[in-house]
């Protein structure tokens, strides 16, 4: 009969040999679930093979024995550091004195020599070994549930890097402490895009967080086997990957990255079907410098647009397109992202035609470089439909139809005449999307305020609100005054004071707790950050 979990090796003590061949005939061991892997004639010999034979379960063991007894062995199991066989004793009638010794020593189980029931000895050993997978799975739960909340702390940690810089109070031991695969120096960041996300979307539909799972894992799959970097999700279309190299030799991190990139490119592409395209920064000396780099590896990989999808574009490519596109408009487009964002259709236009305009100046380098300024405006309009929410199939096929001309047509009226009518549509789902604006943000705040004491992140209020983390993040800022970080922070901090003020007993890593943080460090920070005092200042002050 085939066994649904691993055998039990048993090991039977005893010094009369007639005994031993009477519990080992008693059952069908193998049969059951147990194995015997070793007999002894006294504790000594027994102990001896345990210490060499880790893999002992279980020691059914006589009291009285020369050499050394039962008492005796069990004093010694009982010393193992880690796990120890458990321990069924042998007793006889006259034994109870030994029984109870032994019982005092946390042994709770025992086969009458007189009553070898093949039965009884059976359903005891069945119990031990149905609370040893207990005790197994419980272990292995605990582990994943240790591991899972070490993962949670790093990514929380990466995506605070990201966006407002390592704190100069990090402590150094944080890498080794949340087994970051990193380094203080020599740090790139990627930023890594998947394409097609419109397809994918159809694919996975409401299961896209599986598609982010296999995408991460993946990529972890490669990270893990160079030895080095962490990559973190910041929606199903955008990942980041840091990396840290032990040596500042560009040459030899260009080499190493392009290698790890393209082994993740394969990856991705092999087993998700995904093509990607990726950003990468310059090398960055200085930790406090990652946000301005990770900007960087976020521009570079905008360039997508431009230079061409699914390839890694490095830092001297960037330089190189804009040194050799004549004037480029980036950097000239914030009046028009600015009216985009306010949403008033004639003064969009009349920035759309200034850009224009602008484009038309480079008429005189040629027609690739006028088809490469069109480009760069394409870009620009996409980033901001991708950075507030406007991505779905059909807006996905209009960008691709005016990508496709802009390396075709003859005529830039005609180009232009379709940029402009993506411009229209866009305005006018705007239009249709702004009047939702009220009634998510008032969810979204509902949320926090009843679950500020949980793991809030802008991915799932974003779910809850069903909008994209961009486009909800943008809608959010823009209604309460102040990013979704903030806001978060902001009630958790005002929770925490109140709950101090009420309960000024409560220990500080308890008021961590109930305010959503989960080390009790970072909490502290940023409450010091906001109020300006610590939170042991602010108990003193309260409690006067």
């Amino acid at each position: 009969m085939e066994r649904t979990s691993r055998e039990m090796n048993v090991m039977i003590v005893e010094d009369e040999t007639i005994m031993r061949l009477a519990l080992s005939t008693l059952i069908d061991w193998e049969s059951n679930g147990f194995r015997i892997v070793y007999e002894a004639s006294n504790g000594y010999q027994a102990l001896q093979y345990i210490k060499e034979n880790r893999e002992i379960d279980i020691v059914i063991t006589d009291l009285k024995m020369p050499v050394m007894d039962g008492l005796e062995l069990i004093d010694e199991l009982n010393q193992f550091i880690g796990t120890s066989p458990h321990v069924v004793i042998l007793s006889a009638y006259d034994d109870f004195e030994f029984v109870r010794k032994a019982f005092k020593r946390g042994v709770n189980d025992y086969i009458l020599k007189s009553e070898m029931d093949p039965n009884v000895v059976l359903n005891l050993l069945n119990r031990i070994k149905h609370d040893f997978e207990v005790e197994q799975t419980m272990s292995r739960q605990s582990r994943e549930i240790r591991n899972g909340e070490q993962v949670r702390l790093k990514q929380q940690t990466i995506r605070e890097w990201l966006e407002i810089g390592v704190s100069p109070q990090s402590e150094p031991s944080i890498l080794e402490d949340l087994n970051m695969r990193l380094e203080w120096n020599s740090i790139t960041v990627s930023m890594i895009r998947v394409e097609g996300f419109a397809e994918v979307q159809d694919r996975y539909g409401s299961s896209i967080g599986e598609f982010v799972s296999s995408v991460v894992k993946s990529i972890d799959q490669v990270l893990t086997e160079v030895g080095t970097g962490e990559v973190i999700s910041c929606n199903p279309y955008e990942y980041v990957v840091v990396l840290s190299f032990q040596t500042s030799s560009l040459m030899h991190v260009r080499q190493r990255i392009s290698q790890i990139m393209n082994q993740i490119i394969f990856v991705l592409k092999e087993y998700i079907n995904i093509g990607v395209t990726i950003g990468v920064s310059e090398l960055c000396e200085e930790v406090k410098q990652i946000p301005a780099y990770y900007l960087q590896a976020r521009k570079n990989a905008d360039l997508r647009f431009v230079i061409n999808k699914h390839r890694i574009i490095y830092p001297e490519d960037a330089r190189h397109f804009l040194k050799q596109s004549g004037e480029t408009l980036i950097g000239k487009e914030k009046a028009l992202l600015d009216a985009l964002k306010e949403g008033k259709e004639q003064s969009v236009l009349q920035e759309l035609d200034k850009m224009f305009t602008l484009i038309k100046r480079s008429a005189s380098m040629g027609n690739e470089v006028l088809r490469t300024r069109y480009m760069e405006l394409l870009m620009i309009l996409v980033k901001f439909m991708y950075d507030n929410g406007f991505v779905n199939n059909q807006e996905m096929n209009k960008i691709e139809d005016v990508y496709r001309m802009a390396w075709q047509i003859d005529s830039a009226a005609h180009l232009q005449a379709r940029i402009s009518s993506l411009v229209q549509q866009l305005l006018q789902e705007m239009d249709k999307k702004a009047g939702q604006m009220n009634r998510v943000v008032a969810v979204a705040q509902a949320f926090i305020m009843e679950h500020y004491d949980e793991d809030i992140t802008l991915r799932k209020v974003s779910e809850i609100v069903h909008l994209s983390e961009s486009h909800f993040s943008t809608l959010f800022s823009k209604a309460v005054g102040e990013t979704f970080k903030e806001f978060v922070t902001k009630v958790r901090m005002e929770k925490a004071m109140e709950s101090m003020k009420k309960e000024p007993y409560l220990k500080i890593y308890e008021i961590a707790e109930r305010t959503g943080y989960a080390s009790t460090e970072h909490f502290s920070r940023v409450f010091k950050k906001v109020t300006g005092v610590s939170p042991n200042q602010f108990m003193k002050t309260v409690s006067k």
